[in-house]
């Protein structure tokens, strides 16, 4: 129960995560694109700050699913597995790095000046590296150890 628990965290907080870059990249910016209105830009900056969340939950819910299930000890043993953990780790803290170091600093420059380049961009490169992650992440469970 307590395994199926921790696994039901990780994968609600990973569709948060992969739900918030996809309604940031698909509806929120172009419409800050069509209309820069104040309202429209608070939530936009505060759904930053949840995928933040969701995020961190994502990946402290994998760790302790790591430990529940094959072990830590599994992801040095070189198998696919462990291989496919460390990819998911490093592609997790690029992702939450991107909401806080460039998502949200381009969000504030399309508040201040209209321009939503930056902000298009780098929405569409999380929803892209949480896409593949949740790619990897399917693909783990059948994975060798």
């Amino acid at each position: 129960m307590i395994t199926w628990l921790i696994r039901y965290g990780h994968v609600l907080g990973a569709g948060l995560w992969v739900g918030g870059y996809a309604l940031l990249a698909l509806v929120i910016i172009p419409l800050l694109d069509k209309e820069n209105h104040s309202v429209l830009i608070r939530i936009a900056l505060t759904s930053v700050r949840v995928l933040t969340y969701a995020g961190t939950a994502t990946l402290l819910f994998g760790l302790a699913l790591i430990t529940r299930t094959r072990g830590l000890a599994s992801l040095t043993r070189g198998g696919e597995w462990g291989a496919i953990m460390i990819i998911g780790f490093i592609m997790a803290v690029i992702v939450l790095g991107i909401g806080d170091a460039a998502l949200r600093p381009a969000l504030k420059h399309l508040w201040a000046t209209g321009d939503s380049r930056r902000a298009r961009r780098w929405a569409w490169i999380g929803l892209i590296l949480t896409i593949l992650a949740i790619g990897f992440m399917t693909r783990a469970i059948y994975a060798v150890s």
